[in-house]
C-alpha cells in the first residue's frame, strides 16, 4: 500500500520564445505529465513544450498530461470563446451549456478542436478532463471584430485541463 502513495518524481524545463515552461514528471497508476508555463504561452510554443514533455515517453502507452489552467495558453482560451460564441450548445446570456455541466461541454469541446488535438502528435485523445470553468463577458475576450455576440454574452475562457494519451 506505501508503494502505491509513494510516486517517482522527475522535473525539469524547457525555453520557448515567451519564457520557461517547467514540466515534470511523476510515476502514479500511469505516468502524469505537468507543464507549467512561466507566462502565457503561444500555439507554436504550446506545441514545442507538448512534444518536448511527450517525447521521453517512448515505453508508456498510456500518459496524462496536466496542462493547467487554459489562461497560459491564450490562443487556446481564445479558441475555446470563439467555438462557444457560435456553438447551439451554449447558453449565452447564462453563461452555461443548454444541457450538462460547464467541464462537459469545454471537455467536449476540446476535443473536438482540431488546434487542440494536434498539440498531441501520434498520441490519440483517450479522455479530457475538466474543471472549475471560467467566464467572461464577450467584450473582455478577444474575439474577432464584428462577432455574432452580445457583449455581454459569457462565454468560458479559462478551465484547469488535463489530457490522458494512448498511443495508437
Amino acid at each position: 500500500m506505501l508503494g502505491l502513495l509513494i510516486a517517482a518524481a522527475a522535473a525539469g524545463s524547457i525555453t520557448v520564445a515567451e519564457c520557461d515552461v517547467a514540466f515534470e514528471r511523476r510515476q502514479e497508476e500511469r505516468v502524469v505529465l505537468s507543464v507549467r508555463p512561466g507566462c502565457p504561452i503561444s500555439r507554436a510554443s504550446t506545441q514545442a513544450a507538448v512534444r518536448a514533455i511527450l517525447q521521453p515517453e517512448g515505453t508508456s502507452s498510456v500518459v496524462t498530461v496536466a496542462l493547467g489552467r487554459l489562461e497560459r495558453y491564450p490562443w487556446l482560451s481564445s479558441t475555446l470563446a470563439r467555438q462557444a460564441s457560435s456553438s447551439r450548445r451554449w447558453d449565452l446570456a447564462a453563461g452555461r451549456p443548454f444541457a450538462g455541466s460547464e467541464n462537459a461541454y469545454v471537455a467536449a469541446a476540446l476535443r473536438g478542436m482540431p488546434e487542440f488535438t494536434a498539440l498531441f502528435g501520434d498520441w490519440q485523445i483517450a479522455g479530457v478532463s475538466v474543471e472549475k470553468v471560467l467566464r467572461k463577458p464577450a467584450a473582455q475576450l478577444s474575439l474577432p471584430a464584428g462577432a455574432p455576440v452580445p457583449p455581454e454574452a459569457l462565454l468560458p475562457w479559462d478551465a484547469i485541463v488535463w489530457v490522458t494519451l494512448k498511443r495508437p
